[in-house]
């Protein structure tokens, strides 16, 4: 019985191999596999930020201020490196909303995406450089940031987030990945350097993030460097 069986089965696969030489058949090929390949860590989340040699030089580059326009972008640059901020976010800051934290600190409320109300804590040289931008040229105003003035349009008005995004362009800045910077660039590289320097929640906390998840998916490096601490 089990010769039958097997009489068979070689009997089956030389039928098969007969096929084959005909061509009346094709064996099965594996077609090659075009693998798609794995982005680059410059082509995440750091790509998305701005490396600290070139926030370095564009702090350098406004070290001597002359004009409005500069007295204006110094501040701005200023907030946007010590906040994290969105740009709506920024361009709607109001001195009526600066509050006293319990511990001493100078905060302003905002409302984030979303619609929470929020405090952020701009560093004590952005509050600086922004009452300086005020006095030099007499601003009178509640928001932070205010158009300048044309003949076509004299009097100065709110910022919008199309200029702000049009006066981050004049930086001429780059991220990581070698595209052109955006405000939303800077919310990035504060992410990063509050995580790898401070730890997730308070990046959490900086950038206004319900959950520490958000920040670490989205705003953190996607590496850490533990060899300092794996010393045997």
């Amino acid at each position: 019985m089990i010769g039958i069986v097997l009489y068979g089965i070689v009997g089956a696969m030389n039928h098969m191999h007969l096929r084959l030489l005909r061509n009346e058949i094709q064996p099965d090929v594996i077609e090659p596999v075009n693998l798609r390949p794995l982005k680059s860590i410059s082509e995440t989340m750091v790509g998305k930020s701005i490396i600290n040699s070139e926030m370095r030089t564009l702090f350098q580059r406004f070290d001597n201020c002359s004009t409005e326009r500069e007295y204006r972008n110094r501040a701005l640059l200023y907030l946007m490196a010590s906040t994290g901020l969105r740009a709506r976010e920024i361009v709607n800051l109001r001195f009526s909303d600066q509050i006293k934290t319990p511990d001493g600190l100078v905060g302003f409320r905002y409302i984030r995406k979303g619609g929470k109300r929020l405090v952020t804590i701009p560093s004590s040289e952005a509050i600086l450089n922004i009452k300086e931008y005020h006095r030099k040229i007499g601003i009178n105003s509640d928001f932070f940031f205010l158009s300048l003035p044309t003949n076509a349009r004299p009097i100065r008005n709110r910022l919008t987030t199309r200029t702000l995004q049009r006066i981050v362009d004049t930086w001429r800045m780059v991220r990581a990945d070698g595209q052109k910077a955006s405000p939303h660039s800077f919310r990035h590289t504060v992410g990063q350097r509050m995580f790898l320097r401070a730890g997730s929640i308070a990046a959490q906390k900086v950038l206004g993030h319900t959950s520490p998840v958000t920040t670490s998916k989205f705003y953190t490096l996607p590496y850490y460097d533990g060899s300092s601490h794996l010393v045997w």
